[in-house]
């Protein structure tokens, strides 16, 4: 039993500390890898519907946004802070796998963990 809870916190490790670094202009090319990619917040909105979800844009302001953060309003309780107040333009990290949407790449963020703020 020890040796597979080491085992499983080895992966687990390997996972975090092998991610790349990419650029926004080069994600799509990294679909379904886990990756970071650090840039300025350009926007951020949260949408009106029943179960509220906030997008954090890169790159360009909405609509002409070249990545989006996407934060489910269950994981919300995962974040001490708001994360549609807390990073309106702050420059930060996001760690997660690359997904494509509607042309578009996006990281799911479910934890607070995934989303690191640059020190100005």
């Amino acid at each position: 039993m020890k040796k597979l809870f080491f085992t499983l916190l080895f992966i687990y490790v390997t996972n975090l500390v092998s991610s790349q670094t990419v650029s926004i202009d080069s994600l799509q090319y990294y679909e379904g890898k886990q990756v970071t990619v650090c840039a300025k917040v350009q926007g951020v909105f949260v949408s009106n519907k029943s179960k509220k979800t906030t997008f954090i844009n890169f790159g360009k302001p909405y609509p002409n946004h070249k990545f989006v953060v996407v934060i489910f309003e269950k994981d919300l309780v995962n974040f001490k802070y708001d994360p549609a107040i807390f990073l309106k333009n702050e420059t930060v990290c996001i760690t997660g796998i690359v997904k494509m949407y509607k042309g578009l790449p996006e990281i799911i963020a479910t934890k607070e963990e995934q989303i690191i703020i640059q020190k100005k």
